[in-house]
This record gives C-alpha cells, structure tokens and sequence, in this order.
C-alpha cells in the first residue's frame, strides 16, 4: 500500500485497501486453518494434491472424448452398411451386370469398407439404438467429470490464490 499512488491521494481509499487487504488475509487464515496447514510447505502439497486430482479429471474426460468418437464412427459406419446393403446384395445377386457393378461402384466400396471396419471389433453388426444408449450415457458421465472439473478449476483458483496471500501476510511459517 505504501508504493500505491492511490492509497497516498486518498484516505477513502487507503481506508477501504486496508479493509480489503484485512478481509482477504483473513479468508486466507480461515482456510488454512480449516485444512491444517502450518507452512508453506504444507500448502504445496496442498495444491499439489488438487491439481493432479484435477489432471485426473481431464484425463478421464479425454478417455471419455476417445470412446465417443469410437461410438460415433461405428454409429456411421453401421449407417453406412445399412445404407448402401441393397447395392450390394445386388451386384452379388446379379455378379454378370457389370453396367450396375459400374454405376454403384462407390456406394458398394463404401459398403464393403464400413463392413470391414465393423467385423474388426464385431462379430454381428451393431444395433443403433444400443449404440445411442451407450453414446447417452457416456455424454452424460462426461457432463458430470465436467461439472467436477470446472468446480475444482475454482478450487485451484482459490488455492493459488490463498497460496499467493500466504506469502504476502504470513511469511514462511505460520504459528498457532
């Protein structure tokens, strides 16, 4: 407050950053002394701790990101083959009409692919109401590991915060 140009020019001012400067030391005792924390030390391990809880979080939601898009490219590839199956069953029914054969040649390739792709990780092909169950509830575990980390993302601003306090008002040690 003594390098502050306003707090100089002002008594209202010095008045309400003595205040605020009390009031925020204070939250930052409240908190600490809520945890247990006796050093700096101890608060780095403190935040330490929450940030990789935190990392935990994200982690876990990328996971969740990777088994979406997995779903979504079977839900497409499903689509896919039940989309383009009577071209094939087709072109297999009448293998001598190469007139259709050379029409529909993309849309039987598409087929023959997304069939492939899907024989990889089935044995039958999958049912799409299964899928969007499992794509539901997915989105939804997702929402929640969201909602987590968006609150700890707070937590760790408060803690960085506090941190940062700790160092101005309290020194390197704090005694009972």
């Amino acid at each position: 407050m003594n390098t502050n140009v306003k707090v100089k020019e002002s008594k209202g001012y010095e008045y309400w950053a003595t205040k605020h400067s009390l009031n925020t030391m204070a939250e930052s005792v409240v908190f600490i002394r809520e945890h247990g924390i006796n050093s700096v030390k101890q608060l780095d391990g403190y935040i330490q701790k929450s940030a990789e809880e935190r990392q935990n979080l994200q982690d876990k939601i990328k996971e969740i990101d990777k088994d979406i898009q997995l779903l979504s490219d079977t839900m497409e590839q499903v689509h896919t083959v039940k989309k383009y199956r009577a071209y094939y069953k087709e072109c297999k029914a009448n293998p001598s009409d190469k007139t259709f054969f050379e029409e529909h040649t993309a849309e039987i390739t598409r087929y023959e692919t997304a069939l492939a792709k899907l024989k990889k990780s089935y044995s039958k092909l999958p049912v799409s109401k299964d899928l969007l169950d499992k794509l539901d509830k997915l989105q939804e575990k997702k929402n929640t590991l969201m909602q987590e980390y968006s609150s700890s993302k707070s937590t760790m601003d408060e803690l960085y915060k506090i941190r940062k306090n700790y160092g101005i008002y309290m020194g390197k040690e704090m005694g009972r």
